[in-house]
């Protein structure tokens, strides 16, 4: 039986966006998207969600790109203003979870930022307990850090079930047991959380109530 939902945050809970201050400065979106594709490497974003110092992983991208170095530091200075904003109908959806007797926990691989949207983002008073990559060193889709979380709020893998936007952390998840679905990541529609389990709803529908939705999600567990 579940009883933990374990997220994951970025593309679940809220979404983030760098293109929305590096559109101004660049003065196009196209600028914003390629910086972001570019310059933006995957690679340093590992890095920094690994937990690596912050201040020399900056550092060390403004020396490999000089002429961004001035973009590079908005990573840092500028971080919160990536901020979206809570993916639509995610609050209340968590709400509805957790007045079900759901224990809702966080699962996310993010630099020590994370705390600073925490502070604006009201959806996170809702989450019991959280990992974060930074914290522990170790990001997903490593099984060390799906375990680390099991481990610190003393959950059994088989009460739990994990969200993530990126089936290659589901996957893992599974690996240890925990039971997982993919988020269907569509930007500000609207939409119950589960992909093959909810149906989609519009701006104007209200959702199928928790009990008919839960009855739903375990035909596709079982």
């Amino acid at each position: 039986m579940i009883r933990n939902i374990i997220f994951d945050y970025g593309s679940v809970l809220i979404r983030t966006d760098c293109r929305r201050v590096y559109a101004p400065l660049f003065g196009s979106w196209e600028k914003a998207d390629w910086f972001r594709t570019n310059i933006v490497e995957p690679e340093w974003i590992e890095r920094l969600d690994r937990g690596d110092d912050y201040g020399e992983c900056i550092a060390a991208q403004q020396a490999k790109y000089p002429d961004y170095a001035g973009a590079i530091a908005l990573y840092d200075s500028r971080y919160t203003d990536f901020l979206v904003g809570e993916m639509p109908g995610m609050y209340r959806l968590l709400s509805q979870l957790r007045a079900e007797g759901y224990h809702l926990y966080g699962l996310s691989n993010y630099s020590h930022k994370i705390y600073d949207i925490q502070a604006t983002a009201s959806i996170f008073r809702l989450i019991e307990g959280q990992v974060i990559s930074s914290d522990v060193h170790i990001t997903k889709p490593n099984s060390l850090i799906y375990k680390h979380l099991l481990n610190r709020y003393a959950l059994r893998a088989d009460e739990c079930l994990f969200i993530d936007d990126r089936k290659v952390n589901t996957d893992a998840a599974e690996a240890v047991g925990i039971r997982a679905m993919v988020f269907p990541d569509i930007p500000f529609t609207r939409r119950q959380i589960l992909e093959g389990v909810s149906k989609e709803y519009s701006d104007t529908t209200t959702p199928e109530p928790l009990a008919e939705f839960e009855k739903r999600l375990w035909k596709v567990l079982r």
